[in-house]
């Protein structure tokens, strides 16, 4: 019994032993080891990475611990605050870690883009002039949409409410260039913007960074008299298709999965 105890005492020494071998920096006992460091940089050959870029991650690894470590000694994430964020950052990563694991390796093929293409090959031979507002919340841009269906004038609200006048309020950028299909958003919008005619004006529409736009057309040139599908051109069309593929099976299977969870609604608390 008494050379079992031993034995297994000094294969928990050779383990730890092995352990600490694998250790490349230490801050007050938080250890960074080679397979930790290896999985920060996956698609890198470290042995080819040289010392002076090594040390660069690892200095930047130092500092981020070190403050890390500073806040836990101060009790910051024993803070509410601090704990919903860090929850829910948690449900946030592990939701889309959820779905890119379902979607899995769902592409675009050749033959898809080649049919959208041909679809919108048209639109390709165009580029349009816009009067554009960019506006911050879904509501103040439905609020602005309806204003304008009563008869408000829309380079009037445009002027002030665009948060294109924030970057230069002499010059709001509220009347764009030409521009031709694949400049000016994603597909998903430009489809919208090409089917107008001049004088139309559009709903909202998502935009970027949860903003939404309303345009009005004001005029489309024939620029081209033919157009190929280039490399350039499918690559924007892979990505839009990939895009409307993702939202789709979002939709789908979340869809498919309510049906597992008992859901209760109840605004009282609120009201």
């Amino acid at each position: 019994m008494k050379k079992v105890i031993c034995f297994l005492i000094l294969l928990l020494l050779f383990n730890c032993a092995e352990q600490e071998k694998d250790v490349i920096v230490t801050v007050n006992g938080s250890k960074l080891t080679k397979q930790e460091f290896e999985q920060y940089l996956p698609d890198v050959d470290i042995k080819n990475m040289g010392e002076d870029r090594i040390q660069v991650f690892l200095d930047d690894w130092v500092h981020q611990e070190v403050l890390y470590l500073q806040a836990k000694r101060m009790g910051m994430h024993e803070e509410d605050s601090i704990k919903f964020v860090l929850g829910q950052y948690t449900k946030n990563f592990l939701a889309m870690e959820l779905v890119r694991r379902e979607f899995g390796s769902t592409t675009v093929t050749e033959k898809e883009i080649r049919e959208y293409f041909e679809v919108h090959k048209d639109e390709f031979l165009f580029a349009v002039k816009l009067g554009q507002m960019v506006l911050p919340t879904r509501e103040i841009a439905l609020r602005t949409s309806e204003e304008i269906k009563a008869g408000a004038d829309f380079f009037k609200l445009a002027r002030e409410r665009s948060l294109t006048r924030y970057q230069d309020p002499e010059n709001p950028k509220i009347i764009t260039d030409y521009l031709p299909r694949g400049m000016i958003a994603d597909f998903a919008i430009e489809e919208v913007i090409f089917g107008m005619k001049p004088g139309e004006i559009s709903e909202a529409v998502p935009y970027v960074q949860g903003t939404y736009l309303i345009v009005k057309m004001i005029d489309k040139r024939k620029i081209k008299a033919r157009v190929e599908l280039s490399d350039e051109i499918k690559g924007q069309i892979y990505n839009y298709l990939l895009a409307a593929k993702y939202q789709d099976f979002l939709t789908s299977y979340v869809d498919s999965l309510r049906g597992s969870y008992k859901i209760i609604t109840d605004l009282t608390p609120i009201q």
